[in-house]
């Protein structure tokens, strides 16, 4: 997983506030790929403690438009997160 400076270095490049919740919801999405929204949820609030299920979905579609993780649903399927967006491995 990055560094956290690394992390912030690149919201800050992509134009997104370095806030905790995007930090920690970065950090979830790179250390657990494939992670489904509450999953992730989980993550965050061990991380940085109470936060919302809200804040979380926002985030991963705020870091997802600004292309620094992929959204992925197979059908029948939650939706996954995972940071490794160069490819179309799936």
């Amino acid at each position: 997983m990055p560094a956290t400076s690394e992390l912030e270095r690149v919201l800050r490049d992509s134009s997104l506030k370095v806030t905790g919740p995007r930090l920690a919801v970065m950090a979830a999405v790179h250390e657990h790929p494939h992670a489904d929204t509450n999953s992730i949820l989980g993550f965050v609030r061990d991380a940085v403690g109470d936060v919302s299920r809200q804040a979380v979905s926002d985030v991963l579609d705020a870091l997802t438009t600004a292309g620094l993780t992929r959204r992925i649903q197979p059908p029948g399927s939650v939706a996954r997160y995972e940071a490794r967006v160069g490819d179309n491995h799936h």
